[in-house]
């Protein structure tokens, strides 16, 4: 375990990351979309069972009405999750790899990239100063919990099928942040063990989130290439851990966008017949007693599209 949270691996590896997302989108750009449905299910099962296990482990955190464990005791087994809940982070970057082989650049955004390349950082700080235990739990039991619930609608969408409580998922996924961001300011002045040396640290990284999430959701670089889809080519869904509120910001603008109505014959004839009246060039031709001509159709003859 000493090992694997030295600051050579939580810090490292993010680098190596990032360097392996510009090189694959360069590699990606030249390439068709790869068909990655299939291995995105069996990912989206081994989250389901990872986080589950997690959510299992670090439940005895929580309490009523001390309902984040503030001063609880520090003991191996709530370590032990909180270790397997720092090594998740590291899955989680095949979101990243989804969403570059589909070539969905719009959802490469600022947020997911700051939150996966950081994220495994905190905790990896948390456990290297020994604070791995105690009320920190919380963190990783609800983040864990939200994993459930979000790659359990991705998988049971990815077979074709609605999902009647994506709207409520994403308003659960809004207060996890909230709640984490509550929970960083009871550990700022309540929690009287060495966690609270490392209050700062949540408190800051939990503003950033709640900042992004709000109001920075779709940004994306401009320094990201373009590497989306060809014309006529659809990339399958993918499991990226904002999706679905990127995807309720569109259809909530869509909505709010007026819509025009559809044009029906008889207000097709009275637009027509209206434009006759008000063209000079049709009133002469009427005087005269001029036969109808092509432009101007009886109202039998209108088409509709």
């Amino acid at each position: 375990m000493n090992t694997l949270v030295s600051p050579a691996v939580y810090l490292g590896l993010p680098v190596v990351w990032l360097i392996g997302i510009y090189f694959l989108i360069n590699a990606v750009m030249v390439r068709n979309l790869v068909n990655v449905k299939s291995a995105m299910r069996i990912y989206n099962v081994v989250q389901i069972l990872v986080c589950g296990y997690m959510v299992w482990g670090l439940f005895p955190c929580l309490g009523i009405p001390n309902y984040c464990g503030i001063n609880s005791e520090f003991d191996a087994r709530g370590e032990w999750f909180v270790f397997v809940h720092y090594l998740s982070k590291y899955l989680d970057w095949f979101d990243t790899l989804w969403i570059i082989l589909n070539k969905k650049r719009s959802q490469l955004s600022f947020l997911h990239i700051y939150h996966h390349a950081t994220i495994g950082m905190v905790w990896g700080l948390l456990l290297d100063g020994n604070v791995g235990s105690g009320t920190v739990r919380y963190g990783a039991w609800i983040n864990s919990l939200t994993h459930v619930i979000m790659y359990s609608h991705y998988l049971w969408t990815s077979f074709g099928l609605k999902n009647p409580f994506k709207k409520y998922i994403t308003m659960w996924q809004i207060s996890q942040f909230y709640s984490c961001l509550v929970h960083a300011f009871l550990v700022l002045f309540l929690e009287t063990t060495t966690v609270h040396g490392f209050a700062w640290l949540q408190v800051i990284y939990q503003s950033t989130m709640v900042y992004l999430f709000s109001f920075k959701l779709s940004y994306v670089p401009s320094f990201v290439p373009a590497f989306g889809a060809k014309d006529g080519e659809k990339a399958a869904s993918c499991s990226s851990f904002f999706e679905m509120a990127q995807e309720e910001a569109v259809e909530r603008q869509k909505s709010s966008e007026p819509k025009k109505a559809a044009e029906t014959p008889e207000s097709a004839s009275l637009r027509k017949r209206s434009g006759r009246a008000e063209s000079p060039g049709a009133a002469a031709r009427e005087t005269k007693g001029d036969k109808v001509t092509s432009d101007t159709k009886p109202e039998g003859d209108v088409k509709t599209e």
